[in-house]
């Protein structure tokens, strides 16, 4: 499928001098010449065999770093979960206000930088290029938070508008205030790892959690329980910013202490210019992550009103669905940098391939977390409750989401890809179709209409999130075109830096 911003004329981007030249320079009309030159022409079996290898040695230091942060946020629930119910709710609520109006976008953020610098490490003569989209992520991050900081300093009366009890709306608005001190480091040490890993360095947020981690440890208990210097719950709160500020001061000596430092070039003010180019692509992964993010919250919600042995079945099924997800995702991390340097080295078989090994080891994850949920679930229920009730209803819900844990990991490999491709808009298009048209009505007339209850709510959920992966799916093997994909990764990259000395005169008609 051609697209559009691939018919521009040949003289807008240099004619290549040799091979050595970036492919950033090639004449649209020379790409194909170009790619015959660069992509592998390998039997797929030897090339699947290399990327799969790739795959899973990556994969695991990114869904290593991603359980790190994890085990973080655990620390706080089991510290916090000591002092009183009433505190766990209000950290609870505060978390889910903070990840949906502060973290989630961020992260979208990410999504758009990932494509860029991703594309600009192989696609560029000047590597500095990776640091200038990186600046461009970290701009977009700020301005966001100029939006999220205000409505989480007022969390407390956001809170009580919307009927929430006012203990806990108290509480939750201490924590939204001290966490807005830790978001802007927490954030830039997203796009930090982001930079990172579209460099093919997966390993810096790992090494650099390793460390904090057990510093969290020590602190949360120091500042939540201990008996000389505890101060309960705002303890956790501070603990957070404190592991969130020594996650950025980490990140940042790796990056002085690594050879991405080499793609660094220094603040540059052009890097504020043309800035809708970045919004392009950044705004429909906002969307994607967000209307995820916003869904599993109701589901959350809509269990409750069935009672408390429900909404601590679908507690306990969510989170062991997000430790899975983990996985998955970190999967996905790898992946979409991976595609995004293959295409921009204008080798499109072999990002086609990468997708397929990708789509491989998440089909294989997810088989595996299925065969331990198959074979240990009632075990695994039991490490969070004893209650005889809620491990009845939990067990009630596993069936459903033993359907819903394979395609959940090949919804994010899948969504991977598309970021690696440039192509959010089919992830944004395909998360809202299937999580608000189908899973929110089906939602509400399987679990009140039908009284399924939160069966009900999981169901609706799994069709949604089967749907979604197989909207990617399709699009991916039946809709891309992966020598055109080169072609619009060049144009991107020639509208989005109109502003330095690398790009043409002209690349601001593109």
């Amino acid at each position: 499928m051609v697209d559009r911003d691939s018919n521009v004329a040949a003289d807008d981007i240099e004619h290549p001098a040799d091979e050595s030249t970036s492919l950033l320079h090639v004449s649209l009309p020379y790409v194909d010449h170009e790619i015959y030159k660069r992509d592998t022409r390998e039997p797929y079996i030897l090339a699947a065999i290399k990327e799969l290898k790739w795959m899973t040695s990556s994969s695991f230091l990114t869904a290593f770093a991603l359980l790190l942060q994890q085990v973080i946020i655990f620390i706080d629930v089991v510290s916090v979960g000591h002092i009183g119910a009433t505190e766990l709710a209000a950290m609870t609520l505060a978390g889910t206000c903070f990840g949906v109006i502060a973290l989630a976008p961020s992260i979208g953020m990410m999504g758009a930088m990932e494509t860029f610098c991703s594309n600009a490490f192989t696609a560029s003569h000047d590597k500095t290029a990776v640091g200038f989209h990186f600046q461009r992520g970290v701009i977009a991050v700020l301005v966001h938070m100029t939006f999220a900081i205000p409505i989480m300093w007022n969390g407390e009366r956001i809170l009580l508008a919307i009927n929430q009890e006012p203990r806990v709306a108290e509480l939750s608005g201490q924590y939204l205030r001290i966490q807005t001190l830790g978001i802007v480091p927490l954030s830039i040490f997203e796009a930090c790892k982001c930079y990172l890993q579209s460099q093919e360095i997966m390993r810096g947020g790992t090494v650099v959690l390793l460390f904090v981690v057990p510093i969290h440890v020590a602190v949360n208990y120091l500042l939540v329980r201990s008996p000389t210097y505890g101060i309960g719950f705002h303890g956790a709160a501070i603990s957070d910013v404190f592991s969130e500020c020594l996650m950025l001061v980490g990140i940042l000596i790796y990056i002085r202490r690594s050879r991405a430092v080499e793609t660094w070039g220094g603040w540059d003010s052009k890097a504020l210019s043309n800035m809708f180019e970045f919004y392009r692509l950044a705004i429909p992964a906002v969307i994607t992550v967000c209307s995820e993010w916003v869904c599993f919250e109701l589901l959350n919600i809509g269990s409750s009103y069935f009672g408390t042995k429900q909404l601590a079945a679908t507690a306990i099924t969510i989170n062991t669905g997000a430790l899975a997800y983990q996985i998955s995702n970190g999967l996905g991390y790898s992946t979409s940098p991976r595609i995004g340097n293959l295409i921009g080295d204008g080798k499109p078989r072999q990002a086609r391939i990468a997708c397929d090994m990708a789509v491989l080891v998440a089909v294989g994850t997810g088989t595996l977390c299925l065969l331990f949920l198959m074979l240990c679930g009632r075990w695994w229920i039991s490490v969070y409750t004893n209650d005889p009730e809620v491990v009845r209803e939990t067990l009630k819900l596993m069936p459903v989401f033993c359907g819903f844990i394979i395609c959940d990991a090949l919804n994010a490999v899948l969504n991977s890809v598309m970021r690696g491709l440039g192509r959010q808009i089919v992830g944004a298009g395909s998360f809202i179709f299937s999580y608000y048209c189908i899973a929110v009505p089906l939602g509400l007339y399987l679990g009140y209409t039908k009284n399924m209850q939160a069966r009900g709510l999981w169901l609706s959920i799994s069709i949604a999130v089967i749907f979604s992966s197989l909207i990617q799916f399709a699009y991916a093997y039946m809709w891309v075109n992966w020598k055109d994909e080169v072609r619009r990764c060049l144009v991107r990259l020639q509208r989005s830096r109109d502003a330095q000395d690398e790009v043409s005169n002209n690349a601001g008609n593109l």
